[in-house]
């Protein structure tokens, strides 16, 4: 074994997952709901993604296939543990190039109803996804759906998450997620202007739309009154090691 695989796996080894909930505002009182919870990884070495290594692992196949057995024996806890809960799982697009990847998906297919797949903002690494147009061509979108899992696209507006992305799957998609943080150095009310926006190309193909990054009271507040319910962030609740259904009930009124 080389000294760099060791490296890798060594890292691997300090990988674990975290969950963070998304609310649905009921009403304007007493007010949310847990929808669903994403799993998310992190590293005991800083308790942060563990960004470099991740995409180290996922540059080939075989390091990406060490990672999704980990991911998929991890994931399986948590749907065995918490069988009442719905779950979002992130894959990047350069993983839907590997054939571990797909027996990862239908190895799961049977909690399909409980589980959605969100679509990362990444740009494919490897050259087969050289441009974004052959990502579009390649979309594992209508797969997933066919297969029954819920698909959402993760951080609308970034990466190769892009409008023109959206547009030509939009037969294929149930959630669409937008981040605040992708956006701090805009003045709010120009965010708000393309958060209405996206939120109206939602509810007009009957998508979800989640907001995440809300980080305060008054964000929240300012997004329900905006039709904008579904939210996550650390207001709500920080990501964490998934261990009862402790309820975190806010009053932003």
């Amino acid at each position: 074994m080389t000294e760099y695989k060791v490296h890798i796996l060594d890292e691997l080894k300090q990988f674990y997952l975290v969950c963070q909930p998304i609310v649905r505002i009921q009403a304007n009182q007493l007010i949310e709901s847990v929808a669903d919870y994403e799993v998310l990884i992190r590293s005991r070495r800083n308790d942060k993604f563990p960004f470099e290594t991740f995409r180290k692992l996922i540059e080939s196949e075989t390091y990406n296939d060490i990672f999704i057995k980990w991911f998929e024996k991890e994931f399986r806890y948590l749907l065995q543990k918490f069988p009442d809960y719905k779950f979002d799982i992130n894959i990047d697009p350069q993983q839907f190039k590997y054939p571990r990847t797909w027996v990862f998906i239908n190895n799961i297919s049977d909690e399909h109803q409980r589980i959605a797949i969100e679509i990362t903002e990444a740009i494919p690494l490897n050259k087969e996804f050289a441009t974004q147009d052959e990502f579009f061509e390649k979309s594992p979108l209508p797969v997933l759906k066919k297969i029954g899992f819920k698909t959402v696209i993760d951080d609308i507006g970034t990466g190769q998450n892009s409008l023109q992305f959206v547009s030509n799957n939009l037969q294929n998609i149930d959630r669409l997620k937008i981040s605040l943080v992708a956006f701090r150095g805009l003045r709010s009310d120009i965010i708000y202007r393309f958060l209405e926006a996206w939120c109206n190309l939602a509810n007009k193909y009957n998508f979800e739309f989640v907001v995440e990054g809300i980080d305060n009271k008054i964000t929240a507040k300012n997004l329900v009154s905006g039709g904008l319910i579904m939210q996550q962030g650390f207001f709500w609740q920080e990501p964490h090691v998934l261990k009862n259904a402790a309820k975190m009930l806010k009053n932003i009124y």
